[in-house]
Order: C-alpha cells, then structure tokens, then sequence
C-alpha cells in the first residue's frame, strides 16, 4: 500500500476536480457485487480512451449518454440531496464522495467511497488485465 508521500498517491490528487471532458460518455458496466461503476467515452476515433472507475457506490443517477462531462464535487445542498436520497446516515457521510456529473443539459450524480480516471492509449483494451496494469496515464483519483 503507498504511503502518503509516495509520488503515486499524490500525483494528482481529489483537489483537481472538476476535470471536464469534450467528449460522449456512457455506463460502461456496474457491478452490483462490487458495487463498482464505470463510465466510458463512445468514440475512440477522437484519440485515447477515457475511464472513470467509481467504487463502493451507494448512490446513483445517470443518463445513458453524455455528449461531454464534467465530474466536480457536489456543493452543500447538493450534497444533502445525494446523501439523503442514497439514505446514508450522518455518522456515515464523511466517507462518502458525493459528485456531480455536469452534462449538456441535465446531469447526474454519484455517491461513492473512492474514484479513478485514467486515459488509456487508443488500441489497448482497459477490460484485459495486461492493458489495465501499467498502459495508463492518471487523470485524477480520490484521496481516499
């Protein structure tokens, strides 16, 4: 496990939202069992791959398709409204993400205990383990 100072648990850190992307996203897969969330871009042709790995999800509004994205922290009242639709309780809260997911028009958002963004170069395949281990660049991740 990396320690705090190490350059990969700092290389860019929750602090870095929003990050906004000029691009289509959809759900890529959601794994109840792991309660993992993957949002993916649509066209590869417009150069690397764009994936963003939500884990520990508890909460959830999504559109099938977003023709940009911008992922950013929830404000306060925002806030509120996730945790209380995701029915997490105060002495609970603080570990929970609570993003919002900007979108042309409306958006969505994701309650979560932690999150990843990677770019991945346009001929790797993230779903194979040989593409997913090391053929990444970070974009951004939670702290946590």
């Amino acid at each position: 496990m990396p320690t705090p100072s190490s350059p990969d648990r700092d290389a860019r850190p929750s602090a870095a939202l929003p990050v906004t992307f000029d691009r289509a996203f959809r759900p890529w897969r959601y794994a109840i069992s792991h309660s993992e969330l993957r949002l993916r871009t649509v066209d590869t042709q417009a150069g690397d791959l764009i994936e963003a790995t939500f884990f520990g999800v508890v909460g959830m509004k999504l559109k099938s398709l977003c023709q940009s994205l911008t992922i950013d922290y929830a404000d306060r009242a925002q806030t509120a409204e996730v945790l209380q639709f995701a029915d997490i309780k105060e002495k609970s809260a603080h570990h929970v993400h609570c993003l919002t997911l900007r979108s042309t028009g409306d958006g969505g958002f994701i309650a979560c205990l932690s999150f990843v963004v990677r770019s991945y170069p346009p001929e790797s395949d993230p779903d194979r383990a040989s593409d997913r281990s090391g053929n990444s660049a970070l974009i951004v991740r939670s702290n946590r």
